[in-house]
């Protein structure tokens, strides 16, 4: 959505902070801030609002001979009620997790004081008055917490990972090292993750660019190829995906 007032939003008041643009990329490198998303539905919340939902965005313009030209256009909002962060949770975060109207509004201000959120503005419509929230950032890369280091967190999630990955790629892995490949691809990611913070403090001031990321992934993997028992583990991994396959 940007920084441009959708359809739906028109005549919404916005706060001091929902004024301000919304940065690109946040680096979460403070254990204290991390933590706060160590809470599943703080961290699916933040999902959700990612997401967005979708709305238009209406502009009108005069051309040349002074005829007035509207043009109608499908974005999406990532400035959202409470009642469609509701909604929308099952549909972004999966079918097993469905978030509360309590809960939302239990933990968004946690979410504000730990700076990822912002009550964006208000739209009043008759006697009534609805607050929309929104992101600080479009992304944030954590460094730090459970979702990053956690073996538990990291092995739910490569699950799903490693399972794609077997079926789109013809790799004929037997299915005995299915377990072990799941294993050590989540040994990798808990092992790198030591280093997450140590790369994100080298970044310089706001991020503006995606290509930041790609930079910061780019480094975190030159600098874990000095663990020699990172390598170890990359070497196994490769084994068991290309079998004695050496580079041509």
């Amino acid at each position: 959505m940007g920084d441009e007032i959708t359809d739906s939003l028109k005549g919404i008041v916005l706060t001091e902070e929902g004024k301000k643009p919304q940065r690109e990329i946040v680096f979460i490198t403070d254990e204290e801030r991390a933590t706060i998303l160590d809470e599943p539905v703080r961290y699916h919340i933040l999902q959700v609002l990612r997401e967005g939902i979708d709305d238009t965005l209406t502009t009108e313009s005069v051309d040349e001979n002074g005829d007035k030209i509207i043009r109608v256009r499908d974005v999406k909002r990532n400035a959202l009620s409470v009642l469609e962060i509701v909604k929308l949770s099952t549909e972004c975060c999966g079918p097993d997790i469905e978030i509360s109207k309590n809960q939302v509004y239990h933990h968004l201000p946690t979410l504000e004081k730990g700076g990822y959120v912002i009550n964006y503005g208000t739209v009043t419509t008759g006697k009534r008055t609805t607050d929309y929230w929104r992101r600080t950032a479009m992304g944030f890369v954590l460094t730090k917490g459970e979702w990053t280091g956690g073996g538990v967190t990291i092995s739910k999630k490569m699950g799903p990972f490693v399972e794609t990955m077997l079926q789109s790629f013809d790799l004929k892995i037997p299915e005995s090292k299915h377990k072990e490949l799941l294993e050590l691809m989540t040994k990798q990611v808990v092992m790198q993750s030591a280093w997450r913070t140590k790369i994100a403090e080298l970044v310089k001031g706001d991020v503006a660019d995606k290509k930041v990321l790609e930079i910061y992934g780019t480094l975190l993997d030159y600098y874990a190829a000095g663990s020699k028992e990172y390598v170890e583990v990359i070497m196994k991994i490769r084994e068991i995906l290309f079998p004695n396959q050496p580079i041509d």
